[in-house]
């Protein structure tokens, strides 16, 4: 690889790791967060009368807030994804494959090269977060909602620190784990840190409050959150020490026990001579090697299977409770599941629960206070029972809307009518199974487990560089 352009123009634009001048693949990833987050909103919008409205409204509210909100978050996630599959290029693990060692020859300065390194991906990732939110912004306005701007500067800063932590870990990272799968690995725990962190500072009681993020001094509040300083404080230390340790491998030709594994033969051992004792020291345990990859791929291949069924079987949930028909809820191993539309039966069941009914055999004792799924004149019902005269009950709704007549509702339920008595009820289960009924929804939940499905080998590999070959071990001459 022969460079004519300065290095750092060079990791400018090599920032988004490809064969060519990447400014539009760049663009292009940007623009498709802002579009995503943007998406997600649209999407999350059909569930506004679900348990999202009560606990997270501020990605429910018709703002600009909630819609940028999402971005960040986003932003955080796909950032990590984008890191995981370009990771030998954007950080230091070039300078372990020895890429920088005809550099170093041709009299590029190691201090320039780490330097220009690390300032290029800072400014890189601050070009691609700064083009999706500003796609997000413009997406937005098509909703004609009112303007606030005095919120835009504090949470474009709360996303751009937390891709700043993640980028300095990533390089603290890339100069301490020689294993690229490791280090990948790490990178993701990384960003599962980085949510954890600002919950333990409770800094997203702050930045989810859309009005204290009016004024941008609530991020340096320490009487909120210290999240701000940590951050600030990570960002420091990792790209100081990783800079200082990038500068010390880059005086030597590196030994990378990974690269002997990969191109040597199977029945070659690489091996050291000790010289006052002559004795001969495997370099690597190949054994050893094989032993960590086969059960790192049986764990990663695991983890992905599961994720497929899981995937799988949630979306086999979601369309036998979707297609059931009055009277013919579905029944899953003694119990129906039913997403409630209504609010008649409020506070004990709210709109777009979803309600479990244990199924009714006649074999169960209904006392009053129970909840009952019946059917009446081919209709499904809700209600609860209040009083029971022989076998027959009498039920009716907790809560009536404005505008209806009181005990229009009431009615005499059999036991040849009832199909089943309530035993609980999940909202996120319920705003879950909404959300699947959307087409992002169905994209994310169902066409992701398949794609794993036929693709997972290749990701695997990408991402953690599982090879096909397993040598054999072989024993050193004189053991």
């Amino acid at each position: 690889m022969i460079y004519n352009l300065h290095y750092f123009n060079k990791e400018l634009r090599q920032a988004y790791p490809s064969s060519k001048t990447a400014s539009g693949r760049k663009i292009g990833f940007a623009v498709f967060m802002g579009l995503f987050a943007f998406a997600i909103y649209f999407s999350l919008q059909s569930l506004q009368e679900s348990v999202l409205m009560d606990s997270v409204p501020e990605i429910m509210q018709g703002s600009y807030f909630s819609t940028l909100y999402i971005y960040i978050h986003l932003a955080l996630l796909l950032t990590t994804l984008y890191y995981l599959f370009y990771y030998e290029r954007l950080f230091f693990q070039e300078i372990r494959t020895n890429s920088w060692y005809l550099l170093i020859k041709m009299g590029y300065g190691r201090r320039g090269m780490v330097l220009s390194k690390i300032i290029a991906a800072f400014i890189s990732i601050l070009y691609m977060y700064s083009i999706g939110f500003a796609t997000t912004l413009l997406l937005t306005y098509f909703l004609r909602y009112t303007l606030v701007t005095r919120y835009f500067l504090s949470l474009y800063l709360v996303g751009l620190l937390d891709l700043f932590v993640l980028t300095g870990l990533s390089f603290f990272i890339s100069s301490i784990v020689k294993s690229r799968r490791y280090a990948r690995f790490f990178i993701f725990l990384s960003a599962i840190a980085i949510v954890i962190l600002k919950s333990v500072t409770h800094f997203y009681s702050v930045i989810s409050n859309r009005i204290t993020m009016q004024n941008i001094r609530t991020l340096i509040d320490f009487e909120r959150s210290y999240y701000v300083p940590i951050a600030l404080g990570i960002v420091l230390v990792t790209v100081l020490f990783s800079s200082l340790r990038a500068l010390s491998m880059a005086k030597h030709y590196q030994r990378f026990d990974e690269a002997y594994e990969e191109t040597l033969p199977a029945n070659v051992t690489v091996v050291s001579i000790q010289p006052k004792t002559g004795r001969k020291k495997a370099l690597f345990d190949r054994g050893r090697i094989i032993r960590r990859q086969r059960a790192f791929d049986i764990l990663t291949t695991s983890l992905l299977v599961l994720l497929v069924l899981a995937g799988l079987a949630f979306n086999v949930m979601v369309l036998l409770i979707s297609a059931s028909a009055t009277g013919k809820e579905v029944n899953i191993r003694g119990t129906i599941p039913y997403v409630f539309k209504s609010t008649t039966m409020q506070p004990e069941i709210k709109v777009n629960d979803l309600a479990y009914f244990d199924v009714y055999d006649g074999s169960h004792t209904i006392k009053i206070g129970d909840i009952l799924l019946f059917e009446d004149k081919g209709i499904s019902y809700v209600e609860r029972v209040f009083e029971i005269e022989e076998s027959v009950y009498t039920v009716d709704i907790d809560h009536y809307p404005q505008g209806t007549q009181p005990d229009s509702m009431v009615k005499k339920v059999t036991d040849g009518q009832i199909n089943g008595v309530y035993s609980g009820r999940n909202r996120w289960l319920g705003a879950l199974i909404l959300f699947a009924n959307t087409l992002i929804g169905r994209l994310v939940l169902l066409l992701l487990p398949a794609f794993l499905l036929f693709y997972h080998q290749p990701i695997k590999e990408r991402l953690f560089g599982t090879r096909e070959r397993y040598g054999k071990r072989e024993k050193l001459p004189g053991q």
